[in-house]
């Protein structure tokens, strides 16, 4: 089988020019959540790649995740994640059903370090739920709220929590800032404007942004 190229697979991946420390951390670890809540890390030689590519050519997804790829994109796409310790991929279930995409990665080794002055052990999170039908019942906000927990709990170095969603994605960013993430700002990154946001042990580990965050624009009055 041939060698993946990892870094026409991962275009976010960055490894030029960072200092070893950022290089030397390990994978991400895999949230462990209680129940009815299960996280396993993606399997990309079996039904995963189509599962995750039907989520993804769904139109709630398709137009804040823009990867509306084909199965066999998202299979080289997952076993090039799996073969390094820049991210890992993982479904989320509920109740014995799949339901989400979810990825933790490390900033520091991704376009978004930068935006901040990114640490070595930061972590980020990027979740797509498949079945719109799963939001605006908490389901979400729990599942997160014990994705973070988790996450702190498994590394002690980890002080920060990044998100970026799209900007254009409200329903992620009104779940972030309903639990308790801050917002940075809208900043522009390569092929995207994101939203970012942290959520941090305390805030002394409060991020510092590289440059000025990009205004955004005032939502329009409602007619009176």
């Amino acid at each position: 089988m041939p060698e993946i190229d990892s870094h026409k697979l991962l275009p976010r991946h960055r490894t030029e020019g960072l200092p070893p420390e950022v290089l030397a951390a390990p994978a991400p670890p895999v949230p462990q959540l209680p129940d009815p809540f299960r996280v396993r890390v993606v399997d990309p030689d079996g039904d995963d790649p189509a599962l995750v590519a039907t989520w993804m050519n769904r139109p709630h997804l398709a137009a804040t995740w823009e990867r509306a790829w084909p199965t066999e994109q998202w299979h080289a796409h997952l076993r090039a994640q799996l073969a390094t310790e820049y991210s890992r991929p993982l479904i989320a279930a509920y109740d014995g059903v799949d339901v989400a995409y979810v990825e933790v990665y490390r900033p520091a080794q991704d376009i978004v370090g930068a935006v901040y002055q990114a640490w070595p052990n930061d972590l980020g999170v990027h979740v797509a739920v498949g079945d719109p039908q799963m939001t605006g019942r908490g389901l979400v906000s729990r599942a997160m709220d014990n994705v973070v927990r988790s996450l702190f709990a498994a590394e002690l170095d980890c002080h920060r929590i990044m998100y970026d969603p799209d900007h254009r994605n409200r329903p992620v960013r009104t779940l972030l800032e309903s639990a308790g993430a801050v917002g940075l700002g809208l900043h522009d990154v390569p092929g995207r404007r994101i939203a970012l946001y942290a959520t941090v042990r305390s805030m002394e580990h409060m991020p510092r942004l590289r440059s000025a965050a990009t205004a955004e624009p005032a939502l329009p009055r409602p007619d009176r």
